[in-house]
């Protein structure tokens, strides 16, 4: 059976048949995902340049055959004569670098560019695991705020009812049933685009994984904030510039170019091969019939570059040039991994922080809707007006809270994405605030 065949069968026996969680978005992500596949192949293609650097240091055998007919005249003391004979041989060649600086370059370079492929995978392979994250947060932001204003619509429909009924008692207003339709109709407005930003968000998660799930899992009722470990910033600074892939991938994009420097200088230098070959032949004429040669032969061969037109020279000053743009792109990614970690420290800190705030100001808004309600009914101590405030604001607050901790989470992903350690225990660990189960069809 195909080993493809094989894990797709394995990944569908683990996947059950309820909703889909964020870790079998990533299994499914590296088993069909666009992205991630070509990540794949590009770091494959990146290894082979070890074993292509290496090549030229190696012998080089070349063989070659010919078979030839012959056909014309050979004029010889005043006498003509018709040539009409075979020629056919072989050869073989054989050349060993015994020093070669330009190869020896070539084989350092080789080595430096299949290890900037496999940083390059790593960034990418965590790169690809934030933005599977992303849409798939997306795709839970969209649908709770599909429910959130479904409910507001509802209770704007519900306080719109009672506006009218009061109208009819007497005792309210044509400006509160005209606040409460432009209320109720904002409102439908907003389920518009929500909706809207559901079927986007969708769309964008199967550009991820190669096919949208029915019903994913959502946030779990209760949401805990570990501290971070470890808990200060200047370790988290320390790691980030040992480990991150993308600090890797510049810091052998500089060394493959200073190597460049080295192979350039190197046309200066000369070269010396050992050679050996062999050459069989057999031909026939007139003065001569089934002629036959074999020889071989071994021996040194050394080249001298003299001069190319001042070409070496350039190549070297190009190299060096391009060396000290590789060193400056060096400081400029260490800079910009440590502003990243330094950022998404500080959104981690202050996320838990806002969550544990926003929950809060739910629950003192649940509260305000609910005195605000009984002082409308019972009347003269709120207004329509404030009813309809109050249930926007309990609106905003939710919706802000489950914002929150959708960033909470994306932030310690991206945390442990710049200083390198973003794997499968991550994305366990943010699976576990996932539960229950959210159908995202409509």
């Amino acid at each position: 059976m195909d080993r493809h065949c094989l894990c797709f069968c394995l990944l569908a026996l683990s996947l059950p048949a309820g909703a889909m969680d964020l870790k079998q978005a990533w299994d499914l992500l590296q088993y069909q995902g666009p992205v991630y596949r070509a990540a794949v192949h590009e770091k494959e293609a990146g290894l082979e340049n070890r074993a292509i650097g290496q090549a030229g240091l190696l012998p080089q055998i070349s063989a070659s055959a010919y078979d030839n007919k012959v056909n014309g005249s050979q004029r010889q003391s005043g006498v003509e004569r018709d040539l009409d004979y075979d020629s056919k041989g072989a050869n073989v060649r054989l050349r060993q670098p015994l020093f070669n600086k330009q190869k020896m370059a070539e084989y350092r370079q080789g080595k430096q560019r299949a290890d900037y492929s496999v940083a390059v995978f790593d960034a990418k392979s965590q790169d690809a695991a934030v933005r599977l994250a992303e849409s798939y947060f997306d795709v839970l932001l969209a649908s709770e705020t599909i429910v959130l204003a479904k409910s507001k619509l509802s209770a704007f429909d519900e306080q719109l009812a009672s506006a009218k009924r009061r109208m009819e008692l007497g005792a309210g207003t044509v400006t509160d049933i005209d606040e409460s339709v432009a209320r109720r109709d904002l409102s439908e407005a907003e389920l518009i685009e929500a909706q809207d930003n559901l079927i986007n968000a969708r769309r964008k998660l199967e550009e991820y994984i190669g096919e949208t799930p029915e019903s994913l899992t959502t946030l779990r009722p209760s949401f805990d904030t570990p501290p971070l470990l470890p808990s200060n910033l200047q370790d988290w600074l320390v790691k980030a510039q040992t480990d991150s892939p993308l600090i890797h991938a510049r810091r052998h994009s500089s060394d493959l170019a200073e190597e460049e420097v080295k192979r350039a200088r190197a046309g200066h230098w000369p070269t010396l091969d050992f050679v050996a070959g062999y050459t069989a032949g057999e031909s026939q004429s007139i003065s001569e019939l089934n002629q036959r040669n074999h020889y071989a032969s071994i021996g040194l061969e050394v080249n001298f570059p003299l001069y190319n037109g001042g070409g070496t020279s350039a190549l070297t000053r190009q190299a060096s040039a391009n060396s000290s743009k590789a060193l400056d792109e060096l400081d400029a990614t260490r800079q910009e991994v440590i502003s990243g970690t330094t950022r998404e420290y500080a959104g981690v800190q202050s996320g838990a922080k806002r969550i544990h705030a926003l929950e809060r100001a739910v629950e003192s808004n649940e509260r305000s809707l609910t005195s605000t309600r009984k002082g409308f009914k019972e009347g003269g101590t709120s207004t329509n007006s404030d009813v309809l405030n109050a249930e926007e604001l309990l609106f905003v607050a939710r919706h802000d809270l489950f914002e929150a901790k959708l960033r909470y989470l994306m932030s310690r992903l991206r945390l442990a994405s710049s200083v390198g350690s973003l794997g499968d225990d991550d994305i366990d660990h943010i699976n576990n605030y996932l539960g229950p189960e959210l159908l995202v069809t409509n």
